[in-house]
């Protein structure tokens, strides 16, 4: 079976870890748990009738600046806060780091929390996307709105760059 990596960063609290419970295991709980460092979950998904499994990689908001996390990243979700601002701003310099270390790792941009009510204007996540090169989609850990799609989309968007590289 065929494992890729993927990473998920953003700054802390905009709920990464929780997007990944949310895929692996079906469940959102409301207690909050400080990832230290790095945290890897597999998850195994259907790929165009091929299982494949999905090394997701939940890096620390606070030291997201730790190079060994990216290098073999086959693929990487930033994901914001949509009730705060400044976790979308901060994405740039989770981008400049992701470039710098998976320079051709294909990007997906994650608005979380939905649920709450987007408190700033939804075009600016997507203006990043887009500026960025990148995907865009609204999600919630909570609901489970959109997040086996995001993560499938990872996944496909990994298994591509995966055979990129091979060819």
């Amino acid at each position: 079976m065929r494992t890729l990596k993927v990473i998920v960063g953003g700054e802390g609290n905009v709920g990464k870890t929780s997007l990944i419970r949310q895929y692996a295991k079906g469940k959102f709980s409301e207690a909050r748990n400080i990832t230290l460092g790095i945290d890897i979950t597999t998850q195994e998904f259907d790929l165009e009738g091929e299982v494949t499994r999905l090394a997701i990689w939940d890096i620390e908001g606070q030291a997201g600046n730790r190079p060994n996390f990216y290098l073999g990243a086959q693929a990487i979700v930033l994901v914001y806060d949509v009730t705060e601002p400044a976790s979308l701003q901060a994405l740039n310099e989770w981008y400049e780091r992701c470039r710098k270390y998976a320079p051709t790792a294909p990007i997906i941009v994650a608005g979380n929390k939905v649920d709450l009510g987007i408190r700033f204007p939804p075009t600016w996540g997507r203006a990043f996307a887009h500026f960025i090169d990148a995907k865009h989609g609204f999600l919630s850990a909570r609901t489970g709105q959109n997040v086996s799609r995001a993560f499938n989309l990872l996944g496909r968007a990994a298994a591509a760059h995966a055979r990129s590289l091979q060819s």
